[in-house]
């Protein structure tokens, strides 16, 4: 192919950064043989079954449009299990050896005097308007005896109607923004009092006091119904601002260096960043455009022109890999808007996203890589701030962002996976008509999240193998978020970062077979439930 771009910033491959690629490539092998030795799944017919419910499926593809369809199903379903309720009989919880069920204290004094009166091993704490449910005092005592060292036990609700709430795995990045605890939060008493009890200083906020200074690893999620009445509301006022400073003393005692603001119902928790390090923004062109809100768009000049007009971190290099077709007035351009920040880098193969991007990765100098699309606008300009302080938080591994699409529907609030099924949370919701937007901007752990915005260190990106070349066009994300949950990481979703991502305008979106049945040989029974958005 000819060239038809030239330009004095393009970085040419040497023998270093050739051999980061072949590095790249021999970690990717390994990751997989591993993957598919412990969680693979041979997928007959693939065509007929999971590609079927991605293409008809709500997650992958739920537009605006599709948001009522949606919502009708949930209600249809609603009643379904409302009948069901109205149809049987609910048998009463007999008593318990193990467990004492109580009101939750709505002051320390209270939570005082009732643990000292407790002599049972485990305290259930129903919150207002809460019943114990059908089978949750047996399902307690088996889990306790499953978890010996569990400090916590919550788990799965209904409402008084029959619609259930299935609980997400615990996470204290989210817990310290919103309180999705559920209705029932089960104490072991000895781990209560060895770590204090319930203090004076949390009052109004004694139960997210009580799990934030428990071990995050001995708190267990029960994928049981342990209570049926309505959400609790959020907090508000004073309540709210009692919950912000539970939340900083956690951050405070943890050592984390963050700022915690009671806004709305939740808690905005700002991690601040160590230093300024280098971040290398990889983004992928061919240079293309198309009509966005009435006017013709070069994709890839707008959106570096925002982020040179919009980003305040002041230490990073914008790598773009370039597709030989691309024009020469886009290059052009390019060196205008960027300046010395600009590192060219041209590809001259046919069209594999995810060997563009380790190419792109080979040549970085930064000690994080920002993996981005080209068909995004930047909304947020503190953006690699909040996303350099998150992603350097311990145990951190990825960190994405809130995508929308040009309407202002959400496209992307992170991955999420349904019986082998990946797709986005929030998909086609409307912000403030659907979904409350406070509980939107939260940070969120999730399984995975898309590469169309997603920061992680050089180091963890290097150590699994980039993205694999076995997904050139779809799940090339899923595969690399589930590399670095393989290996313990966090991977989170900060909702107060927003781009707009004007998805899939530059190439043909659709999923192929064959790459399900990699995703499936790779990865199958990791993707059957989903921890974090269930």
């Amino acid at each position: 192919m000819n060239q038809s771009w030239h330009s004095a910033r393009e970085v040419v491959l040497d023998e270093t950064e050739r051999r980061r690629l072949a590095e790249l490539a021999d970690a990717d092998r390994v990751v997989a043989e591993r993957a598919a030795e412990r969680y693979g799944l041979v997928v007959e017919h693939p065509e007929l079954t999971l590609q079927r419910r991605i293409r008809g499926g709500v997650m992958r593809r739920v537009r605006a449009t599709g948001a009522p369809a949606l919502a009708k199903k949930v209600l249809s379903r609603s009643r379904r299990e409302l009948w069901r309720a109205r149809g049987r009989t609910i048998p009463a919880e007999t008593g318990s050896a193990t467990l004492r069920v109580a009101p939750a204290p709505e002051t320390a004094t209270e939570g005082a005097r009732l643990l000292a009166e407790t002599t049972e091993p485990y305290l259930a704490l129903l919150r207002p308007g809460t019943r114990l449910a059908p089978g949750a005092t047996a399902a307690i005592e088996r889990a306790a005896g499953e978890h010996p060292g569990a400090e916590v036990f919550v788990g799965d609700s209904r409402r008084a109607n029959g619609v259930p709430t299935l609980a997400p795995d615990h996470s204290v990045f989210r817990l310290r923004e919103i309180d999705e605890l559920g209705p029932v939060v089960v104490l072991a008493v000895a781990a209560l009092r060895d770590r204090g009890g319930f203090r004076a200083e949390a009052d109004g906020a004694e139960l997210l006091d009580v799990v934030l200074r428990a071990d995050p690893d001995r708190v267990i999620r029960l994928r049981h119904d342990l209570g049926i009445g309505e959400p609790h509301d959020l907090p508000s006022g004073e309540g709210a601002e009692r919950a912000a400073a539970v939340v900083a003393a956690s951050l405070e005692r943890d050592a984390v260096d963050a700022d915690v603001t009671a806004v709305g119902g939740i808690r905005e928790v700002a991690y601040r960043p160590s230093g300024t390090p280098m971040v290398s923004i990889i983004v992928p062109t061919r240079g293309g455009s198309d009509r966005v809100a009435g006017r013709e768009r070069t994709f890839v000049v707008e959106a570096v022109r925002g982020i040179v007009e919009r980003t305040t971190w002041p230490d990073y290099e914008l790598v773009i890999v370039a597709d030989d077709p691309t024009p020469q007035s886009v290059v052009d351009e390019l060196e205008t808007i960027a300046g010395d920040r600009l590192r060219l880098v041209r590809w001259s193969e046919p069209f594999n996203f995810s060997a563009k991007m380790n190419r792109g990765a080979a040549v970085a100098r930064g000690e994080y890589l920002l993996m981005l699309n080209d068909d995004v606008e930047l909304l947020t300009p503190d953006w690699l701030e909040q996303l350099v302080g998150a992603v350097q938080q311990p145990g951190v591994g990825l960190v994405g962002a809130a995508l929308y699409f040009e309407d202002g529907s959400i496209q992307h609030l992170g991955h999420r996976y349904e019986r082998g099924a990946p797709g986005h949370v929030g998909f086609g919701l409307t912000p403030g008509a659907l979904v409350n937007p406070d509980q939107l901007a939260a940070t969120r752990e999730v399984s995975g999240v898309t590469a169309a915005c997603a920061l992680v260190p050089a180091r963890v990106f290097a150590e699994v193998g980039g993205f694999s070349d076995e997904f050139a066009g779809n799940y090339n994300d899923v595969d690399l978020a589930q590399k670095i949950g393989d290996r313990g990481l966090h991977i989170l979703v900060l909702g107060r970062v927003k781009l707009y991502h004007f998805e899939s305008r530059t190439r043909d979106a659709k999923v192929l077979p064959h790459e399900t049945d990699r995703l499936q040989a790779r990865w199958g029974r990791r993707l059957q439930h989903d921890r974090f958005a269930r």
